[in-house]
């Protein structure tokens, strides 16, 4: 058969492609906004990191900033903006502390309601109806294994049923890689969707990752879905293998039974995992900033070792450095192509034309679609 009637069999049809304006432009954004971000469990962060009473953590979920609060040992959501004179409560990603507004120093209970007001009787006079009508904005709050997600409107599915089989998964992932060796937040000057796009198919690889991922994995690209997220299995090159092999042996690192390979999940709308060998877990997500911009914010894991005299040590340090600097190197390759596409897509108007190595891709561009159609 000629290649390319064959290679239009296997294209997807255009009218089942995002069309480039509905990558950008204020509309669309707001849109997204409110039929996506609002109505999914978005994940936002780790529950060890609110272990203890007053431990909180902040996210950005497209506008909108959340705070995350340990009471007493039940986590509460609620809107990181100050119902005074807006300012945001908590300034930082994570720490301890009451949430205490840092403009007027106005504190807020468990329930959202300010409870310490500076001069309340000379210059308020707020009674307690008053004080409750300024509480803050309460979201709902939910925790998989490790993984703790935020949902800004109620109603809808449960978080174990958004997620389906891979709810399982994510509780494995949490026993698994308990130690995190780097974390950062990396802007990209693309829409979320193009930037989310550079991590679902392998297709790239040669020619954007010749030096670096194309000599982790072999091409092979298996890929599989669970509603509206997928997952796609690749086998590590030989090479890679030892290399890991070694690793784990000399530093006595856990491997997962479960994922041997480079598995790669893409929990809708924006959350991406990798694990490396089974010993290694990369979190990926695409944050919105804005129809043209988005925050790449990842989390690095290993296991903890089982040989406490490497913990610390120079081998350990060594193997840290090489995956924290290969993944950065990936990552910066991968925002070059991206932003070069979004650049691209903002002057045509015909779909992009998408073959069977991209079919994790047109999954998530049902999603998308399923999504937006939504009342």
């Amino acid at each position: 058969m000629d290649d390319r009637v064959q290679m239009k069999q296997l294209a997807y049809p255009p009218d089942t492609v995002i069309p480039p304006q509905r990558y950008s432009g204020d509309a669309t954004f707001a849109e997204e906004v409110a039929k996506i971000f609002r109505r999914a469990w978005m994940f936002v962060g780790f529950a060890n990191d609110l272990q203890n009473d007053n431990d909180f953590i902040t996210a950005e979920i497209a506008g909108t900033s959340v705070l995350v609060q340990n009471f007493g040992g039940e986590l509460r959501a609620f809107h990181n903006v100050c119902t005074h004179r807006y300012a945001q409560i908590h300034l930082r990603p994570c720490g301890n502390g009451k949430p205490v507004c840092p403009y007027h120093g106005w504190i807020f209970n468990r329930d959202g309601v300010p409870v310490g007001i500076p001069g309340n009787r000379e210059h308020f006079g707020f009674d307690e109806a008053a004080r409750k009508r300024l509480a803050l904005p309460r979201f709902e709050v939910g925790v998989r294994g490790r993984f703790v997600f935020v949902r800004l409107e109620p109603g809808g599915r449960g978080l174990d049923e958004q997620l389906g089989a891979y709810g399982p998964v994510l509780d494995h992932l949490s026993e698994m890689f308990t130690d995190r060796i780097d974390e950062d937040v990396l802007p990209w000057d693309a829409n979320w969707k193009t930037a989310l796009e550079s991590a679902l198919e392998v297709y790239h690889v040669d020619a954007t990752h010749p030096e670096t991922f194309k000599k982790f994995a072999k091409k092979i690209w298996i890929c599989s879905y669970e509603g509206e997220h997928s997952r796609g299995t690749t086998h590590l090159s030989d090479t890679s293998a030892r290399w890991w092999d070694g690793v784990i042996e000399r530093l006595g690192l856990p491997r997962s039974e479960m994922l041997r390979n480079y598995d790669h999940f893409m929990i809708f709308p924006n959350l991406a995992i990798g694990v490396t060998h089974g010993a290694l877990m990369s979190v990926q997500t695409y944050d919105p900033v804005g129809p043209d911009r988005s925050n790449l914010h990842f989390r690095l894991f290993l296991g903890e070792t089982s040989k406490p005299k490497t913990k610390g040590g120079p081998t350990r340090k060594a193997v840290e450095a090489n995956v924290c600097g290969f993944n950065r190197t990936v990552l910066d390759e991968d925002r070059r192509v991206a932003e070069s596409a979004h650049r691209g897509l903002k002057q045509v108007q015909v779909p992009a034309a998408l073959g069977s190595c991209e079919e994790r891709i047109a999954a998530f561009h049902q999603a998308w679609f399923a999504r937006m159609a939504a009342e």
